[in-house]
């Protein structure tokens, strides 16, 4: 069953399923927490596969969470942000670095203009640091991996009075919300 879900997950085209525009079906009891955890029915989806593939299918539309395929669309709920980071590399430090991201589902994405670092108003208001993935959908910084940017920018910035920043891929990105 583990190589037919990948087979599935390899062969979904992200680009054509922003094409599919199915009914609303309704809400589906599907919760990914904080930590990026996917959960159904209360019980965690422990299998990898699976989540990559609902991963996929994964939209955020009018402010909704949705799961959509080409022909349903449930909302499901999301407790922060659907995406976590698991690593972060900084490759070739200095002015041509580039801050590579890997989230919890395995995708592996450069900080830069198509992939920018944001802050994300949390349901407690608190300022949280995350990057895009596509579409609209975020990745939660994890607090070291945030922490490890601001290190490195500040190394960087060495005797500059201004606001420590990253560069990553040609962009500069502030560190403070």
């Amino acid at each position: 069953m583990t190589d037919t879900l990948q087979r599935l997950t390899d062969q979904l085209p992200s680009a054509a399923a922003q094409d599919w525009n199915p009914p609303y079906k309704g809400h589906l009891e599907m919760r990914i927490s904080r930590d990026g955890r996917w959960h159904y029915q209360g019980s965690p989806v422990t299998r990898q596969a699976l989540v990559r593939l609902f991963a996929g299918i994964l939209r955020l539309e009018a402010g909704r969470y949705c799961l959509v395929t080409p022909v349903e669309k449930f909302s499901i709920d999301v407790d922060e942000l659907p995406f976590v980071s698991e690593q972060l590399e900084i490759l070739a430090p200095g002015p041509h670095q580039q801050v590579v991201l890997t989230s919890n589902v395995g995708e592996r994405l450069v900080l830069g203009h198509e992939h920018p670092l944001r802050f994300h108003v949390a349901v407690n208001g608190e300022q949280l640091p995350c990057v895009e993935v596509r579409d609209g959908l975020c990745m939660l910084l994890q607090r070291s991996h945030f922490y490890q940017l601001v290190e490195h920018a500040l190394l960087q910035a060495a005797d500059d009075a201004g606001l420590p920043g990253i560069l990553s891929n040609g962009a500069l990105f502030e560190l403070q919300a």
